[in-house]
């Protein structure tokens, strides 16, 4: 059943096959009529073109001092690069590993289908397969087509992104990053967005939730060796917010297996709330072993216990760790399933697919009503004005910061290396499950 789904998703993001860009389809739910690709060169998987809404309604005002806002009718061209694997298939079995790419480009087609009709622009949208190998990738840079996007969501994969970051800072393209979430993937590149907040992001949310209600000396962070390169991420946070002391930290050696060694009550606080924040996930035994010796030795202390996105995906946890010791986690996502706009999505998602869209799906829809949104407003100016506010999406929000290299400062006149989606929610688990914390 789940390889049928897969492959009905996969059918769907297949529809269009190597469109001629230049074609232009009347109806935005009708493929053009295919053409063959040139052996060995690859070609896009999808061209489609989604004509404007002619209601009259105006577009959002411009800012003093920047350009005016696009003209009703004008086109912008958006690329989707994914690794749908198509080089892998065999016998008509789908590829695990490109579920991603269907469920991301899934979500992003009702989004085009929803802006098509909301817009008083043209978006012409085209469909690459990244393939996974880092040499099929070059491959595709070498294709002239590429040139007619202007805007480019996608790759997923590093090593893609960091070099295509580079190919799009050479010819001044927009590229948006849904899923890669690296501190160091491009520099001097302000067309450069990242969706996906960073491990540092994470790391700031974490500290600032915690300083809202707790001095520094109520927190201690706890890890591996190997893992002692991200508590700078929190001792600098915590800095930032103000105060004379750093976070305690405790380091124990790489093959840790337990806690039995440890003295965890030093540093309980008698009376008061006690702070371990634990930026681990690569074992989740390490992380119930810590949770363990903690509830053993926390008497009637309140004890809260931060820890890494993964956690949510731990089975072998028992839910009552969870609950007496407070733990909460960071998110970059978090799905309220009573808004209705929610509820409309899945309803789209399902009728089109027959399956129910899992978190790439919903990112897929969420970037791309962002990017044409943005474009509406904007044009090809839009990297400049994402300090003007937040953007909501059915994930929560997108909130970029301008990101520097270390010693550099935002003065008004450096460009920033790039922009990042900072916002992370922090929920707490309940009774039953992880909910949005106060």
């Amino acid at each position: 059943m789940k390889k049928d789904l897969l492959l009905l998703l996969f059918i769907i993001g297949f529809a269009f096959v190597a469109c001629n860009p230049s074609r232009r389809s009347t109806n935005p739910n009708r493929p053009n009529q295919p053409s063959k690709p040139t052996p060995g060169k690859p070609s896009p998987m999808d061209t489609v073109r989604w004509t404007p809404n002619n209601s009259g309604k105006p577009p959002i005002g411009g800012v003093p001092g920047k350009p005016a806002p696009p003209k009703a009718g004008d086109t912008y061209h958006i690329a989707y690069l994914l690794p749908f694997l198509s080089g892998q298939m065999a016998g008509g079995a789908v590829p695990e590993k490109s579920r991603l790419a269907v469920q991301f480009y899934a979500g992003a087609k009702i989004a085009l289908e929803q802006l098509s009709s909301e817009l008083r622009i043209k978006l012409v949208a085209d469909v690459w397969d990244t393939q996974a190998n880092d040499a099929d990738f070059q491959k595709l840079l070498a294709n002239p087509r590429l040139e007619n996007a202007s805007v480019f969501i996608g790759p997923v994969r590093s090593s893609h992104v960091q070099s295509f970051a580079e190919w799009t800072k050479e010819r001044r393209k927009i590229l948006i990053s849904p899923e890669s979430p690296s501190t160091d993937l491009t520099t001097r590149n302000p067309d450069f967005l990242q969706t996906n907040p960073s491990l540092r992001a994470h790391c700031e949310a974490i500290t600032n939730h915690i300083r809202k209600d707790n001095r520094p000396e109520a927190v201690t962070l706890v890890c591996k060796q190997k893992e002692a390169d991200r508590l700078p991420y929190f001792q600098n946070a915590n800095a930032a917010i103000g105060g004379s002391s750093r976070f305690a930290e405790l380091i124990v050696p790489d093959e840790t297996t337990n806690f039995n060694g440890v003295d965890l009550r030093k540093y309980l606080r008698a009376g008061r709330t006690t702070v371990f924040v634990l930026p681990s996930w690569a074992s989740q035994d390490f992380v119930m072993a810590f949770l363990r010796k903690l509830k053993d030795v926390k008497g009637s202390n309140r004890i809260e216990v931060y820890g890494m996105p993964q956690w949510r995906n731990y089975e072998a946890i028992d839910p009552e760790y969870l609950s007496s010791l407070n733990v909460h986690i960071s998110s970059a996502a978090w799905l309220d399933y009573s808004v209705q706009e929610l509820k409309d999505f899945q309803q789209k998602f399902y009728d089109a697919t027959g399956t129910i869209p899992d978190d790439d799906g919903f990112n897929g829809y969420d970037v791309t009503i962002f990017t044409g949104r943005m474009l509406s407003r904007y044009g090809l100016s839009f990297p400049e004005r994402l300090d003007n506010g937040t953007a909501p999406t059915l994930r929560g929000k997108f909130s970029f910061d301008k990101i520097f290299s270390s010693g550099a400062v935002d003065d008004g006149r450096n460009a920033p290396d790039y922009w990042e989606n900072t916002f992370v929610h922090i929920p707490k688990f309940d009774k039953f499950g992880f909910v949005p914390a106060e």
